[in-house]
């Protein structure tokens, strides 16, 4: 019985190690809360903010801008205006020629968050 019971431990230890995948944790239907199926409104606080949270703040915030983002902040809607007014946050998050490819170290966002984004800038970026 004692043989068996570190085989069985161990399986058991290997089975519990399971690594997410983040396009099965947030589907491409889904950013940052918003459904992409244009049902649903786009405003800088219920689809923008979202994205920007799980997606950028950790290197585009105050704290960490300096360090890990290069001095870019999006961690305030006057922040967010500059970038995308200018050109920079689309051409940062569809990986255009020219713009360093965002977030970097991780996945380009979805085609979704990525329409969002654009259909917000298109609309002229308010602030809703």
């Amino acid at each position: 019985m004692r043989k068996l019971f570190l085989p069985v431990l161990l399986c058991f230890a290997l089975a519990s190690c399971k690594w997410d995948n983040e396009q099965d944790l947030y589907p491409e239907e889904t950013g940052g809360g918003t459904n992409c199926d244009g049902s649903t409104a786009i405003t800088y606080s219920a689809s923008i903010q979202p994205i920007l949270s799980a997606r950028c703040l950790s290197c585009h915030s105050a704290s960490a801008s300096s360090n890990l983002g290069g001095g870019v902040r999006l961690d305030s809607y006057q922040n967010v205006k500059v970038r995308a007014d200018n050109g920079s946050l689309a051409g940062v998050v569809n990986h255009d020629s020219g713009y360093p490819q965002m977030p970097q170290g991780s996945s380009k966002l979805s085609s979704c968050q990525i329409s969002l984004i654009e259909q917000w800038i298109a609309e002229g970026t308010l602030n809703n």
